[in-house]
């Protein structure tokens, strides 16, 4: 069983302006966001499993449209996530309650519509309750989310928003953050009673543009890994690419990226990076399942007018992205990134469509 994560749906009105379109032509919508994802489509479709980051909530159709630092963005973004081959998305984040309840309830049913499965937010205590189970030929996989921060706005009710706050903030405290772990180790739980063969953690943070983990990240994605609870951890919303580890055997990925934004200032150039993780998960013989590969596929969002997402992988499946030169600087830049320390040691390696094909 195969499970492939990738980092936020961020968009900002320069990125969803340029796949403006007649709803007249289009069956309604305002926006046809599928060349975005093109160049996803293939991995996504060598995995059972895709999950996304719905990092923002999404407008009523047709608008009015708001950008950061409150978005209420094109609902059309779900649904060509959807079309791209993701079958589920995660979220909570900080940006979850930009719109309030209405916001968060609006996403909800706009994934709903689309066909996505989804975790992090919800519109009723009893659909908190419920961990998200995806469904493959091969078994049953449950993802588990929590985001550290909702950018200081108010939570109406203690379920609405999965959360994995740090506990060294003393407006929050360790006896707070120690029950949010405990939660997420709950819901995990949960999710095995009712049938999951795998479950991974997902960690909404809000250190940005770094290529390190902080200490709250390492601290909470080790207290998930050590509970014994998740088969994997990994990570977004530092809209940076984040090393890669493998703690006490548990695989750890800090941090995804972006996957569709808009093209940062070189200042912030790594907003505008990251990589589509897959992990392979295998049974033993005990009947347990346990991660047998993890591979990345580094991705930068291409420039001009021809704006989308583009794999800057070794054997350059969808061609040139920005320039030869660039696309291996972009690719040798994530390589150092995600494999310090013992990772390779570990088998962490690139993932090659060329590969997958082949075998």
């Amino acid at each position: 069983m195969s499970l492939a994560v990738s980092g936020d749906l961020l968009l900002h009105e320069g990125l969803w302006s340029r796949f403006a379109v007649d709803p007249a032509t289009h069956d309604g919508a305002n926006f046809d966001f599928a060349p975005l994802f093109a160049h996803q489509r293939p991995y996504l479709a060598n995995a059972d499993v895709a999950v996304c980051q719905a990092e923002t909530p999404v407008a009523r159709a047709g608008g009015p449209y708001t950008a950061y630092p409150e978005f209420d963005v094109p609902p059309e973004i779900l649904r060509a996530a959807k079309d791209a081959g993701y079958d589920a998305c995660t979220s909570a984040s900080n940006h979850a309650v930009d719109q309030g309840v209405e916001g968060v309830e609006r996403t909800i049913s706009t994934m709903d519509a689309a066909g996505l499965q989804h975790t992090g937010s919800y519109a009723s205590e009893r659909d908190a309750e419920q961990p998200m189970i995806v469904d493959t030929p091969t078994g049953r996989l449950a993802v588990v989310t929590g985001t550290n921060s909702l950018n200081e706005k108010p939570q109406d009710t203690p379920w609405r928003i999965d959360r994995l706050r740090d506990g060294a903030d003393p407006r929050i405290g360790e006896d707070t953050a120690r029950a949010d772990v405990d939660h997420a180790v709950a819901q995990a739980r949960r999710a095995r009673e009712q049938g999951a063969d795998v479950v991974v953690a997902a960690m909404h943070s809000i250190i940005e543009y770094t290529d390190t983990a902080d200490e709250y990240q390492q601290r909470t994605a080790h207290a998930l890994a050590d509970s014994g609870a998740f088969d994997a951890v990994y990570g977004h919303g530092s809209h940076s690419v984040q090393p890669i580890e493998n703690h006490r055997g548990t695989w750890i990925v800090y941090g995804v990226g972006n996957n569709v934004t808009e093209t940062a200032p070189p200042v912030n150039e790594s907003n505008n990076q990251g990589i589509l993780a897959r992990f392979q998960f295998a049974r033993g013989g005990d009947g347990t399942w346990r991660v047998s590969d993890l591979a990345w596929a580094p991705s930068s969002n291409t420039r001009g007018r021809d704006y989308a997402w583009c794999p800057v992988a070794s054997d350059a499946p969808a061609g040139v992205c920005r320039s030869q030169a660039e696309d291996r600087a972009i690719r040798e830049r994530i390589a150092g990134i995600v494999t310090t320390g013992s990772a390779r040691e570990h088998g962490l390696h690139e993932w090659k469509l060329s590969e997958d094909r082949a075998g």
